[in-house]
């Protein structure tokens, strides 16, 4: 096992998968992406409380938050990861994921999951990109059929005692797929040294420059909030650029809104 150690926050980049050798394949694309968000209505709105997410290079990240930043004038949230765990799977265990989340239908299955007019408060959104295709999926209540067998295969890769809040997942009998990986450790300094060293080594990551962003912010370190916001900005320029030319009526995060979030001098 391969380790990296960030100050009071173990970082474990290992091969955290157990998995029987593939016969090379097409999988992963370079442009896989898999995120799986969970929602909580609250109080104050809708606000991220956990997220995984997976990289083509088997990088997996997952967070836990209690707050959000808000911009007041836009209404947008950026989760405070501050419980974080962040690892990655052997080259096999990130070809199974995707090959399987494929074949059980991602791409076909209807936006939104679960039970129509449920009550319950909490959302599972999952993201999916492969291939120049992508997906969006919404679940609340309880969830069924193909949808239930894409979230037990993810939960088949949280760190142990982990889990998404989606009813007819746990009962398909979820089984971890992972060796040593470290349950998330609530430490915002070390969350984001450990974004921050992440980024050194791959920097073209505007996920990770984003939460890395809010964790200064949430830390009052306005200068490396600022190099994260400046990062940010230069590596989503193209994606907003094309958003203006091609505008889908959905609000898009602006760097002038991540400006109003620094924390003061």
């Amino acid at each position: 096992m391969q380790s990296w150690f960030a100050p009071c926050l173990v970082l474990a980049l290992a091969a955290a998968c157990r998995s029987t050798r593939l016969p090379d394949t097409i999988w992963p694309p370079a442009d896989f992406e898999l995120v799986v968000a969970e929602q909580r209505d609250g109080p104050e709105g809708r606000q991220v409380v956990r997220r995984f997410r997976v990289r083509s290079d088997g990088l997996a990240v997952y967070g836990t938050a209690s707050e959000s930043l808000v911009d007041s004038s836009s209404g947008a949230r950026l989760p405070v990861f501050t419980n974080l765990s962040v690892y990655r799977l052997v080259p096999e265990c990130t070809r199974a994921l995707a090959r399987r989340v494929d074949r059980l239908g991602v791409l076909e299955l209807d936006r939104v999951q679960g039970e129509r007019g449920a009550v319950d408060p909490g959302t599972v959104v999952l993201s999916w990109r492969a291939f120049g295709r992508s997906s969006r999926l919404e679940a609340r209540g309880r969830v069924h059929g193909a949808m239930a067998e894409i979230l037990a295969v993810v939960a088949a890769h949280l760190p142990e005692g982990e889990q998404f809040a989606a009813p007819g997942v746990a009962g398909r009998g979820v089984a971890s797929v992972l060796s040593g990986v470290p349950r998330p450790s609530a430490d915002a300094a070390g969350a984001l040294a450990a974004q921050a060293e992440l980024l050194r080594a791959g920097p073209g990551d505007p996920a990770l420059a984003l939460d890395a962003f809010a964790l200064a912010c949430r830390l009052g370190r306005r200068a490396e909030a600022i190099g994260m916001l400046q990062r940010w900005t230069a590596l989503t320029a193209d994606e907003r650029q094309q958003a203006e030319a091609f505008p889908d009526g959905e609000a898009r995060l602006q760097p002038a809104i991540l400006e109003r979030l620094l924390p003061p001098d």
